[in-house]
């Protein structure tokens, strides 16, 4: 699988470093930094929609790749992306979402855009929510950079962690970075969220999530959940959707899907008294979705209802 890059930032200059070291490296054929500087002319992004092909960069290189990364590139700019998959002959295009400004303007237009060109896209949002996809080739990729899986071996006698095993790193390295510091930690819920989160967090940090954190785009958030998450599971630990599961059988099996995040939502990562499953109610939306689509629960009206035949 040939890889081509479209980056911008910061965001997208840490994800070429940790996916280039950690196994792609062979496999990228092209990278180029797409910024406004770069469109002839200081076109507005009006004037790029209407014809993208008018406004490519002069300096764009010629390459033939099977996946695009767009990583980092912000607003209008993202108009350009089918025009350049389609120049360098991309299959498939991922492009990462992981703040406000990386949303591409007219996202729906641009996707049915590459669809048209029969170029199969994906907007993972965070980039680390993806898991797996029907295309061959964003599967393939997501096999090894996308959302968070270990293995952990827990000393029985001691209950210490002796060993974790990335399975699937994050595409910003942060996964394995705090794989390492989990390690010998005892396998205590409390102690390993809080090291979790202080790692996923810690801006001084090699891997540092650089997500968007505002309280109204809770993005790093909720990439800090599905990390902790997927750290519970690997420890035998009980993770959010368990908790989510726990709290409608003890509610008589339904309540409103705003009173279950009441319920399992603090945004304080430094929490006093129990633990609670995480720290944003975007989480527990994807969560709800994903029970759903297992046969656990039911969605309607605003309310979920656990499934009569499901197991808790």
């Amino acid at each position: 699988m040939k890889i081509g890059i479209l980056w911008a930032g910061p965001f997208g200059e840490q994800m070429i470093n940790h996916i280039s070291l950690a196994g792609f490296g062979d496999r990228i054929v092209a990278v180029y930094e797409l910024t406004p500087e770069k469109v002839p002319g200081g076109a507005r992004p009006g004037e790029i929609w209407e014809d993208p092909t008018a406004f490519l960069p002069l300096d764009l290189p010629e390459a033939r790749c099977d996946l695009l990364l767009v990583l980092g590139v912000q607003g209008a700019l993202g108009v350009l992306v089918p025009e350049i998959a389609r120049s360098w002959r991309a299959r498939a295009v991922i492009f990462a979402i992981d703040d406000r400004g990386m949303a591409p303007d007219a996202r729906r237009s641009i996707g049915e855009d590459l669809a048209e060109s029969r170029i199969h896209a994906e907007f993972p949002e965070p980039f680390c929510i993806l898991s797996g996809s029907r295309n061959d080739l964003v599967r393939a990729f997501a096999e090894q950079f996308g959302r968070p899986a270990f293995r952990a071996t827990v000393d029985p006698a001691t209950r210490r962690i002796t060993a974790i095993t990335v399975l699937r790193d994050t595409p910003c390295g942060t996964a394995s970075a705090a794989a390492a510091k989990l390690q010998g930690l005892p396998c205590e819920p409390d102690t390993i969220l809080r090291r979790c989160y202080e790692e996923h967090h810690n801006e001084e940090a090699e891997h540092c999530c650089l997500a968007e954190m505002d309280p109204l785009y809770p993005v790093m958030q909720e990439a800090g959940d599905l990390l902790k998450d997927a750290f519970f599971s690997s420890a035998g630990l009980p993770t959010t959707k368990d908790l989510m599961l726990r709290t409608l059988a003890t509610a008589g099996g339904e309540m409103a899907v705003d009173e279950l995040k009441a319920r399992v939502v603090s945004p304080q990562v430094q929490w006093e008294g129990p633990v609670k499953g995480c720290t944003t109610g975007r989480t527990v939306d994807l969560y709800l979705a994903e029970l759903a689509e297992e046969g656990k629960v039911e969605i309607a009206g605003g309310r979920v209802r656990l499934r009569k035949d499901s197991s808790t």
